[in-house]
């Protein structure tokens, strides 16, 4: 209970209470002063009141025993007796008188002394006062030198051992000074050590208090401020560091509230930056710091100044990076860009980038990538093209159809008519072939002037191939082609009769690129709700400078050909909402990918 309640302090009230037990600790020394004082009060009082009267006593009645034998020797060597008695009478007198003025009570250690030396005077005053009243000087001197000087001798040698024991008894008290003083210096360093030692411990536990605490805040509070925001400061009992702790833990749980709501709102702004289809640089003029959005990362890379330096190195892309070094405010530039994955048409604007102050600290690039619209673009004057195309072949067609019928009526008379020399001498078989090519001519002429909608059903491409492969082997006896075909199995809804057009053209078109001799494989895949056709052959490949425009109508390699075949098929694919592509096309081979919607 008591060691709780010391934790509960406060600091000021443990230093306070630290201060208080030295103080009791080193008053308790006065107490040991005063006993000691008491002490020596006592032996003080006990060499007054005993040994200085019984020094002073003894002293005296030396003095006086020394004048009463000279007085006695001088009565025995010199015999005169008249005014013995008298002086000596007298001397008891002036020794009376003395004793009642100058000194105390006898002692009561001396009191036999007193009671010797009042029995010699007895002697002198009834005995030789008794032999001088019969005046017998002979035994007057013989009693004072017989009875009288040995008893004084005697006394005297009492009173030398009388002082010596008082001299010892002195010593004894001095003694008892040295002990006195030397108990209570021992017990001063002793009370003093103690307070001292208790003070180092108790001074020590209260700063242990203070700076372990505290040091663990300090090593908390470092690590907060390293970015562990929300970390707690382990409590403590300390009164005073409890509210501290309290505050350094509200203040890391803010921290880390307030951390974690600018980098929602970093990254939710990053998230708005990141999800525009705009490619968006910035760049610190101070720090030449850049940083790129998702858009700008997905065409440049992460690695900005590498692609910049390799770039710039290989004479490629320097439109582009010519807006970014140039630092002049520009809007809306058309630039090419060559990527990993192709050709791209940007439209790139360079603008100051400002702070809150309205202060220039950098610029910023944006560029939107327009290759779409470019190809859309195409697509739109392409079909205005095929629209002015087909009005012109529909016009065309029919003023061509009718002379071409009375023509071709007038040479089939001829062809029944004449005999085969006349036949041959007027190249009338190869009027008529020629005259069959000009119909194919208008008839695709006008399928593409006005292709008509595909009546949609559940069909399986496998079954197209089944039925248009053995016509074309039958076409093709001659020749040594291998079909592969690996298709999934899976039903379109699509027009069966244009897309058997489609696939006869185009494998067509890969037997006479493979000059009667080759493989086709034709498989297919399954990807983003498409079912993509793949028509791979191993011919001599289209020529690179054919390849972008190869669904431009009356483009053809061939010379028998017509160059509408491919604008045709493109047609019909479109009708059906799918897309033909050349995946590519070598000296190895060529590579056509058609996709069909899975739904319609």
């Amino acid at each position: 209970m008591s060691m709780r309640l010391l934790k509960n302090l406060t600091f000021r009230s443990k230093i306070l209470a630290m201060l208080l037990l030295t103080t009791l600790l080193l008053s308790s020394y006065s107490f040991v002063l005063i006993s000691s004082i008491d002490e020596v009060n006592q032996v003080s009082n006990e060499i007054q009141h005993n040994n200085i009267p019984e020094l002073t006593w003894i002293s005296y009645w030396e003095k006086e025993l020394s004048n009463k034998e000279h007085m006695i020797e001088s009565y025995i060597a010199n015999g005169y007796c008249c005014y013995f008695i008298e002086n000596y009478e007298s001397f008891l007198e002036n020794s009376k008188e003395h004793t009642r003025q100058e000194l105390t009570s006898v002692p009561a250690s001396l009191e036999h002394v007193k009671r010797e030396i009042d029995l010699l005077d007895f002697m002198v005053m009834n005995n030789v006062n008794g032999l001088l009243a019969i005046e017998d000087l002979a035994a007057t001197k013989n009693f004072l030198k017989e009875r009288y000087l040995p008893k004084l001798h005697d006394i005297k040698q009492e009173l030398d051992k009388a002082e010596g024991n008082v001299f010892s008894s002195l010593n004894s008290h001095s003694s008892h000074f040295s002990s006195i003083i030397s108990e209570a210096l021992v017990l001063l360093v002793l009370l003093t050590s103690g307070a001292m030692i208790i003070s180092g411990v108790a001074a020590y536990r209260i700063s242990a208090n203070l700076t372990q605490p505290v040091q663990k805040m300090i090593d908390k509070v470092d690590r907060i401020s390293k970015g562990e925001y929300g970390l707690k400061v382990d409590g403590t009992q300390q009164v005073e560091l409890q509210q501290l702790t309290q505050s350094i833990n509200q203040m890391s749980s803010r921290l880390k509230d307030s951390f974690h709501t600018i980098l929602n709102d970093k990254i939710y702004r990053e998230q708005i930056l990141n999800s525009l289809p705009v490619g968006v640089i910035t760049i610190d003029e101070k720090t030449a710091e850049v940083s790129l959005n998702y858009s700008a990362k997905q065409l440049l890379g992460d690695e900005y100044d590498k692609a910049k330096k390799d770039s710039l190195s290989n004479n490629e892309n320097q439109l582009f990076w010519g807006v970014l070094t140039s630092k002049e405010i520009s809007h809306n530039l058309k630039v090419p860009f060559q990527s990993k994955e192709g050709s791209h048409a940007l439209l790139i604007s360079q603008a100051e980038l400002m702070n809150q102050r309205q202060e220039v600290i950098g610029r910023i690039v944006y560029f939107i990538d327009i290759t779409e619209t470019e190809e859309l673009e195409k697509r739109m004057h392409h079909s205005e093209k095929l629209a002015l195309v087909g009005e012109l072949a529909a016009g065309a067609a029919h003023e061509i159809r009718n002379p071409l019928a009375v023509i071709d009526g007038f040479l089939s008379i001829m062809n029944h008519s004449f005999t085969e020399e006349d036949k041959q001498k007027f190249y009338v078989p190869l009027l008529l072939m020629e005259l069959k090519r000009i119909n194919s001519i208008i008839e695709e002429m006008l399928m593409l002037t006005k292709p008509s909608a595909p009546i949609l059903k559940k069909v399986y491409l496998e079954d197209i191939f089944n039925e248009i492969l053995p016509l074309i082997e039958q076409s093709s006896v001659n020749e040594l082609i291998e079909f592969q075909m690996n298709l999934e199995r899976v039903a379109l809804f699509i027009d069966e009769k244009q897309l058997k057009q489609v696939f006869y053209n185009v494998i067509r078109n890969s037997v006479e690129a493979m000059d009667g001799k080759g493989c086709i494989s034709i498989y297919s895949k399954i990807k983003d709700g498409f079912y993509q056709i793949f028509l791979e052959d191993t011919g001599s490949g289209i020529p690179e400078v054919l390849q972008s425009s190869i669904f431009d109508p009356f483009l053809t390699s061939k010379e028998s050909g017509t160059g509408l075949g491919l604008t045709i098929v493109e047609r019909i694919i479109d009708n059906h909402h799918g897309v033909i592509k050349l995946v590519s096309s070598c000296e190895t081979g060529t590579v056509f990918m058609i996709k069909l919607p899975l739904d319609n």
